[in-house]
């Protein structure tokens, strides 16, 4: 890049700086702080679930594929920015925010990015 001359004087572009390390999205809640220490190993593992794209499949065969909001002692789940798939590759149905009961569900998955060494180790 050239150097840039404003009223008579050089200014040097500066550098940029390097793009921040972002997450997905934060979870923020309101719930009182547990430390690790704390948590039963099933709450440590949905904790780590939070924000991560689940696939849930239904007593009636619909998909159903969003964000892991939230969940109750009923064990019932909200996704966020929900999709509803009817048939496998047919377009989606965009519904936005989802509380699936937990009576309706008959699987769920963590809906995980394929690697290419992961799809190296299974074939």
């Amino acid at each position: 890049m050239s150097d840039l001359s404003i009223s008579g004087t050089q200014v040097q572009p500066q550098p940029l700086p390097p793009p921040p390390v972002t997450e997905p999205f934060r979870i923020t809640t309101n719930a009182p702080q547990m430390s690790d220490a704390n948590l039963t190993p099933g709450r440590r593992k949905l904790q780590k679930w939070l924000g991560r794209v689940l696939r849930i499949v239904i007593t009636d065969g619909r998909v159903l594929v969003g964000f892991f909001n939230c969940t109750d002692r009923d064990a019932n789940i909200v996704l966020s920015m929900c999709a509803e798939y009817l048939v496998e590759g047919q377009e989606p149905r965009l519904l936005g925010n989802v509380m699936v009961a937990k009576k309706h569900i008959v699987s769920l998955n963590i809906d995980e990015p394929s690697t290419p060494s992961a799809s190296l180790q299974t074939q």
